[in-house]
């Protein structure tokens, strides 16, 4: 065989405690290629790795003096020594034996009682293959006692003090999300381990962070060179948009007073060193860090090492924490945007679980349906520019939007000059259906308050029909993949939008079905019984009353309709009792004697729009009465 193939050959260090697996594995690495030392204990293969400098080192767990983990911490905290593949192999494979493998910084681990020689040479070539194309570290003599007690030394002192940084940077966990605490803690336990007189680390994710931390004995010269050199060299790194990048950066800086005492009261920096270094892939949020000395401290390597350590074990904790303040940033505008429409558990809800709109999809669910629409828009529409009817609506909506969220509810969507909302989805309180009553007087309310001088609105007064029914629609996410709607779908949710329609009919602004009136009652009871806070109730006082019972287009069966008014002296208690006893009578059919009661109360009322349309009725009913009369009427119009 040439010497040319005798260098090409790789080497392993092969340390077993048994002699027998040792000269079998020997043989089989020798025989795919390999040239191969052996050792029978620990220290011989520090030795060995000293002087043969192997490509790769396959140690077992029972190896005597020094074992596998012990070899393989001088191993790697050692600088000549670090390129070889360290392979652990134990004849007990458990999660014990995984654990300190990990931990130790071997580069693979092999159960060499279950694992055939195939597989060791195997994962024994892989783990070379990791080092492939870089520098040999150069070959030492451990001869005398003293080099090695020297290297362990060196070896445990990095490893201690990897340790103590990985400690420092971790025992105050409840600082991890706040940046600037966490920052400042890196900082002062830089400073412990290195007096420095300049630091900053600039990072780049969805924003651009500084972090910069100076001796205040440093000229503002001194300062201002030291940024500049900091930013130029990342922007080597990363890309960034130029000056204005840096404008719109997030800047922490703070300045400290050095330990040390100096003579002069201004120094310069004497020594500075970068260290770049690259967040994890699939992060590609790449940072860098700078330290500035007024002593020439940094020329020493073992100096430079220690601080790109320290940066290397701080840099993903920053990282993280900025990636923490992004996304709560993103969940605030979020929460900001729809906060005018939606309660603010509901919008925490969603961010928390993107998918809980999917996962309601097909759910029947007790909801109250409000409709709300402007009247007369299309008058009003013809009437006024574009801008200023658009400038009105968003004002409108904005105002009804914040009234309906106050009160637990949810836009499901706006429909021109229209509003939909739900009181109980996503998220159900308990009497949603009083809940959307409440919100209604209080719209009706505020709708009559609204400031219309930048709309001509002729001889007509702004106005506003609301309609609500309380019912079990389906609720869920309605669309396709690439947009979805959370609504509900049904026919309460069409008999809320008949019940709306019919607020023109009758001349009520609000108008509510029986099993909203119901809910109502309910909290009226337990408010009553003491079961509920007076303020469940609400403080709008509020007057209903039975208007008619309609088979709404698309109904065959009878909806008593009431209606709602913030007024409770709106009408006078002959009026009330004149107009129930004329519905009652219209209810089983007596239509003449209807008309008596609906006469008097239109003589009292003859503006009421009701009256008139039930006294109107009535007398038509009463030259041509039903067939199969049942106490409603069926509107055919919407």
């Amino acid at each position: 065989m040439s010497d040319k193939s005798i260098e090409t050959k790789k080497k392993l260090l092969l340390a077993l405690y048994s002699k027998a697996q040792a000269a079998f594995l020997k043989k089989g690495f020798e025989e795919s290629g390999f040239s191969v030392v052996t050792a029978n204990d620990g220290i011989h293969a520090i030795q060995l790795a000293s002087t043969v400098h192997p490509d790769c080192a396959l140690v077992c767990t029972d190896l005597p003096v020094l074992d596998a983990y012990a070899f393989t911490r001088i191993i790697k905290n050692t600088d000549y020594l670090r390129d070889i593949a360290v392979v652990i192999g134990t004849t007990d494979d458990n999660e014990n034996f995984r654990f300190w493998t990990d931990n130790c910084k071997s580069d693979a681990a092999c159960p060499l009682s279950s694992a055939g020689t195939g597989q060791i040479i195997e994962t024994v070539q892989d783990a070379i293959e990791k080092y492939k194309g870089l520098e040999k570290g150069g070959k030492k003599n451990l001869s005398s006692s003293v080099s090695f007690i020297k290297l362990m030394g060196n070896a445990y002192d990095k490893e201690m003090y990897g340790l103590y940084v990985t400690r420092e940077a971790y025992k105050n966990e409840s600082k991890r999300y706040d940046l600037k605490e966490l920052v400042q803690s890196m900082i002062q336990t830089l400073r412990s381990i290195l007096e420095f007189d300049a630091f900053s680390m600039i990072l780049k994710g969805d924003r651009l962070v500084e972090i910069y931390s100076f001796s205040d004995r440093l000229a503002n010269e001194e300062l201002e060179d030291f940024r500049k050199i900091a930013r130029a060299d990342f922007e080597a790194k990363a890309e960034i948009f130029g000056a204005s990048g840096w404008q719109k950066s997030e800047l922490l800086e703070h300045k400290f007073t050095p330990v040390r005492k100096e003579k002069s009261k201004e120094k310069k920096i004497r020594s500075y060193e970068k260290f770049p270094l690259d967040g994890d892939a699939k992060d590609d949020i790449p940072y860098i860090a700078h330290v500035g000395l007024c002593k020439d401290l940094l020329s020493n390597r073992r100096t430079r090492e220690r601080v790109g350590e320290f940066i290397s074990i701080y840099a993903p904790l920053i990282q993280k924490t900025i990636e923490f303040n992004q996304i709560a940033e993103a969940e605030h505008r979020v929460e900001k945007a729809f906060s005018r429409f939606l309660p603010p558990s509901v919008i925490k809800g969603i961010i928390k679980d993107e998918k809980s709109f999917d996962e309601g999809a097909g759910e029947k669910r007790q909801v109250a349906i409000l409709m709300a629409d402007i009247r007369n828009f299309t008058a009003i529409s013809e009437k006024n520019s574009p801008e200023n009817v658009v400038d009105f609506l968003n004002m409108f909506f904005a105002k009804m939007g914040k009234i309906i969220k106050t009160h637990g509810g949810m836009i499901d969507k706006f429909m021109g000059d229209a509003i939909m909302a739900l009181f109980g989805a996503p998220e159900s309180y308990i009497y949603n259906g009083n809940r959307a009553a409440n919100a209604a007087l209080e719209m009706s309310l505020a709708a009559k308050q609204m400031d219309t001088s930048i709309l001509n609105m002729g001889d007509k007064k702004f106005r506003i029909g609301i309609g609500i029914n309380y019912g079990t629609p389906i609720v869920g996410a309605l669309g396709s993949d690439d947009k979805k709607e959370y609504t509900v779908i049904g026919d309460d949710v069409n008999l809320a939008s008949r019940v709306e329609s019919l607020t023109k009919l009758y001349g009520s602004d609000i108008l509510i079905t029986e099993s909203v009136k119901k809910d109502i009652d309910a909290v009226r009871e337990a408010v009553k019984e003491k079961e509920l806070p007076a303020s469940e109730e609400d403080s709008l006082p509020h007057l209903i009353r039975h208007i008619d019972n309609v088979k709404v287009k698309g109904k065959t069966h009878a909806v008593r309709i009431y209606a709602m008014s913030t007024d409770m002296k709106k009408f006078s208690h002959s009026f009330l009792d004149n107009y129930r006893k004329g519905l009652n009578q219209y209810e089983i059919g007596n239509f003449k004697t209807a008309v008596e009661y609906f006469s008097l109360a239109n003589e009292e009322y003859p503006n009421d729009m009701a009256t008139q349309e039930l006294l109107s009725r009535c007398k038509g009913f009463s030259e041509n009465k039903p067939l199969n009369w049942d106490g409603a009427v069926a509107l055919t119009r919407k």
